[in-house]
């Protein structure tokens, strides 16, 4: 008789339920978190104001504030150059560097010399002239007064019978003669007025000739009105100069500029750190008044200097090809305390990096990673999580100015939360520690 493998299916089918009711009867209770360990763990810090100033950074080029410029105002050969009138070089003050042949201009000079002295002797001849003139005319006057008398006294001769008709007609004719003298002597002198004036004129004229040939004379000597280094030299020795050409360019070295781009908006923010402007008598806004710090930076391979800078002004336009506003920085250097190893001497040309400071004002500031978008999250008093809108006024030193409706010890949420929902539960890291 053989043995049917069929019936086995349903003892084995037993035992394996058996099994299995056995296996969830006897399994251990899996462990369980009470609700309040559901507490997501995060680390704060109180809200406070802080002073803070906004710092904006920009690049720009550095150039000389002053640039003088040796024009001819005369004409002739350079008959001496300095020796040392080369690019680069730095001359002193009152240094002569060019010499214009001066022979035509000194003999101008001699001849307005000689016109002045005669145009004065002409004029002392006047002067003179009137002075006895009015002499005259007081000694003819007195004639005048005796031919008078004598006339009247053959007048009473005649009467007597004393003098015939004919002397005392030649008498009368000797008071029109004096009287005619007397005329032309007034006539004389009220001429000389005018005639006085004219040879005044001339005098001026005269003088104004000599000034004229004593300054054209003198522009035949180039000196630096102060210390300068050359910047290019267009002139040799010998060579004829003409009217306006420029013979050399140089640069002040006291003082540099650095025209240093920012963005608008940047700009704008130093600006409204700004409590309020000084103005000028036309009520125009002074900029190197304002409280603003500033200081431009060089970083070429292992070298990095620093100079205090100056804002001097706002440039009056903005780049059209990177919408940039240019703003002015003045940098007073002195090179008679350069030593080696110092920092170097600001040249023309330089590309360097400006950090312009506002003025600091008390602001809320977060840390960059505290900031979530256009929120930062806040742990309420009830330990749950709060979503607060911010508005970022300005970065600085990875923290972050923003505007919003905080309150002085509020607890600002410094790490991320994921899943953020608002009203979820907190639990400070400091508790966490604590524990």
């Amino acid at each position: 008789m053989k043995f049917n493998r069929k019936y086995l299916f349903f003892p084995a089918l037993a035992v394996g339920v058996v099994i299995l009711f056995l296996a969830i009867k006897m399994r251990p209770d899996l462990p369980s978190t009470p609700a309040g360990d559901r507490a997501r763990l995060v680390e704060t810090q109180r809200m406070e104001l802080k002073p803070i100033a906004p710092e904006v950074i920009g690049f720009g080029h550095v150039s000389p504030k002053v640039e003088w410029k040796a024009i001819a105002e005369v004409t002739g050969k350079v008959v001496y150059r300095h020796p040392e009138l080369e690019k680069g070089q730095i001359l002193a003050a009152g240094t002569e560097v060019l010499r214009i042949d001066p022979l035509d201009y000194e003999l101008k000079l001699a001849q307005a010399q000689a016109d002045l002295a005669s145009s004065q002797t002409s004029l002392q001849k006047i002067t003179q002239q009137e002075d006895n003139l009015k002499q005259s005319l007081a000694i003819e006057k007195n004639r005048l007064e005796i031919t008078q008398l004598e006339l009247e006294r053959k007048r009473n001769l005649q009467q007597r019978g004393l003098t015939s008709q004919s002397d005392v007609d030649q008498q009368q004719q000797n008071v029109l003669s004096q009287k005619k003298l007397l005329q032309d002597i007034e006539n004389q002198i009220a001429l000389l007025p005018d005639e006085k004036r004219v040879a005044q004129a001339v005098v001026r004229v005269s003088e104004s000739k000599l000034e004229e040939a004593e300054r054209s004379l003198s522009r035949t000597k180039i000196t630096l009105p102060q210390v300068l280094r050359v910047a290019d030299v267009e002139i040799e020795k010998d060579q004829v100069v003409n009217l306006q050409q420029t013979m050399f360019t140089a640069h002040g070295i006291d003082v540099m500029e650095v025209e240093a781009q920012l963005s608008i908006h940047d700009m704008q923010i130093v600006i409204n750190s700004l409590e309020q402007f000084e103005r000028s008598a036309s009520g125009i806004p002074q900029s190197e008044s304002a409280n603003v710090r500033a200081q431009i930076s060089l970083n070429s391979g292992n070298l990095s200097a620093q100079w205090p800078a100056k804002v001097s002004r706002v440039s009056e336009s903005v780049d059209s090809a990177q919408a940039t506003v240019g703003v002015i920085l003045e940098v007073e250097q002195d090179y008679s305390v350069l030593q080696p190893g110092s920092s170097p001497a600001l040249t023309n040309g330089m590309f360097v990096k400006a950090t312009i400071e506002g003025q600091a004002t008390p602001n809320w500031v977060i840390p960059e990673r505290a900031l979530h978008g256009d929120r930062a999250y806040l742990m309420d008093e009830e330990d749950r999580l709060k979503f607060m809108p911010v508005k970022v006024l300005y970065r600085r030193n990875n923290q972050v100015v923003v505007s919003g409706e905080f309150e002085v010890g509020d607890k600002l949420v410094l790490n991320d939360v994921l899943p953020a929902i608002e009203g979820m539960l907190l639990r400070e890291e400091v508790e966490e520690q604590a524990q």
